[in-house]
């Protein structure tokens, strides 16, 4: 599923000088090295980078998402406020984590296909999902923080095949997002299994899943709207995708975790054989 033994193995003499957040992505293979290496390399090294529009709404966003998601644990029968603050500062490194790998996720492979992908917030999702969990005491904790879009590097697109803007490309973009949080949902399942009452890898797992699906919502501002005018099939895909995996996943059974990892182990390998 992820090649790191490989990916290392051509890539050792990187590991030398201090490693940038783009050089850690690229070298753990967190994507499928669909793009000639070095080409890939220096599309990362010269345009791979969070804008301060983008961190003045994902910042908070963090804080707001780990809030929501660490409401109900303020204390079993009664409030806690330093078993509260503990758990807030957990869910916080976690959806930073999240949030970090799925946007990173998209933008180099948007890279690969010769587009810059911005993250775009939603202050007015962010509102009603916060809204909504304070209703339901914490009961529907939603990510609506919004989603990228796409413009396209006039240079990185010459020669390549129907060299305008693509529907399809920003739809794959969007579709990645989604991949990338059903894998590190995976990763949190598998940590959950081996540490079953770890609030960490719970609360990763739901997160990660709950990012998954709010993303499907065909939104203005979320990623589910760009793949169904993209590609109406891989926006059914994705639906039944983040479906499966949450019955696999959130059963939390020996037998789902199984099959959710062959199902993405054989989905990855396909991808990667299909990608030039």
């Amino acid at each position: 599923m992820i090649t790191i033994f490989s990916i290392c193995q051509e890539n050792f003499h990187f590991f030398i000088p201090a490693l940038s957040s783009a050089d850690f992505i690229y070298l753990f293979n967190l994507i499928s090295l669909m793009v000639r290496g070095e080409e890939l390399r220096a599309r990362i090294r010269d345009y791979f980078s969070f804008e301060k529009q983008e961190l003045t709404i994902l910042i908070p966003a963090i804080f707001i998402t780990a809030f929501m998601f660490s409401f109900r644990d303020w204390g079993v029968d009664s409030f806690q406020f330093w078993t509260g603050l503990g758990n807030l500062i957990v869910a916080s490194i976690i959806v930073a984590v999240s949030f970090f790998v799925r946007f990173s996720w998209q933008k180099i492979y948007a890279l690969k296909e010769g587009y810059v992908a911005q993250f775009k917030g939603w202050w007015a999702g962010i509102l009603v999902a916060l809204v909504l969990t304070l209703v339901t005491n914490g009961r529907v904790p939603l990510v609506l923080i919004g989603g990228v879009v796409s413009s396209l590097m006039i240079r990185h697109r010459l020669g390549e095949f129907r060299y305008g803007f693509s529907y399809l490309d920003n739809a794959k973009i969007s579709y990645h997002g989604i991949v990338a949080n059903i894998h590190l949902a995976l990763l949190f399942s598998i940590g959950l299994y081996l540490f079953p009452d770890s609030y960490f890898f719970s609360t990763g797992l739901l997160l990660n899943w709950m990012m998954a699906l709010c993303a499907v919502f065909p939104l203005p501002q979320l990623d589910g709207l760009n793949i169904y005018f993209g590609s109406r099939p891989l926006y059914y895909v994705t639906t039944a995708m983040v479906a499966v995996f949450g019955i696999l996943l959130l059963t939390e059974t020996q037998i789902g975790l199984i099959l959710a990892v062959f199902i993405l182990s054989v989905g990855d390998i396909i991808a990667m054989l299909m990608e030039p």
